[in-house]
């Protein structure tokens, strides 16, 4: 059993993991699959990602914490990035709980003034063409 500084560390993550996330990864240490998902059943497969992409996957959950993301990586705090975005500090704090219910007009606005583009991708269940399509300008 890793703790939470030794999965930090092996996963290269810059903040330490929370209880739940060490609990679920030291379950899985050392198993090459998942049971019980059933996913190849079903025609859904995985796409190889390394391990920091997985990590990035599971941290990000939800737009909100998406937007924190890129002003940390920016190395903004949330005045700077206000005064750099053109919005109040308190909506800076708004888009980045990751409750936050926003609506795609205001993903696709907000992400154009990080300096990125947002889109919506629906991906077929059964195989098939994704259908795209762009939030914002």
């Amino acid at each position: 059993m890793k703790t939470a500084k030794e999965w930090q560390q092996h996963l290269g993550l810059d903040e330490l993991p929370d209880d739940e996330f060490v609990t679920a990864l030291n379950s899985l240490e050392g198993q090459d699959a998942v049971d019980g998902g059933g996913l190849e059943a079903q025609g859904l497969v995985a796409a190889h990602a390394s391990p920091a992409e997985l990590v990035s996957a599971l941290v990000v959950e939800s737009a909100g914490e998406a937007f924190k993301a890129v002003r940390q990586e920016q190395g903004l705090t949330v005045r700077q990035a206000a005064e750099s975005w053109g919005v109040s500090p308190g909506r800076v704090s708004q888009m980045e709980s990751p409750e936050a219910n926003l609506y795609m007009s205001t993903v696709g606005s907000a992400a154009l003034r990080m300096g990125y583009r947002a889109k919506l991708v629906l991906e077929p269940l059964d195989g098939g063409q994704p259908i795209e399509a762009s939030l914002g300008q």
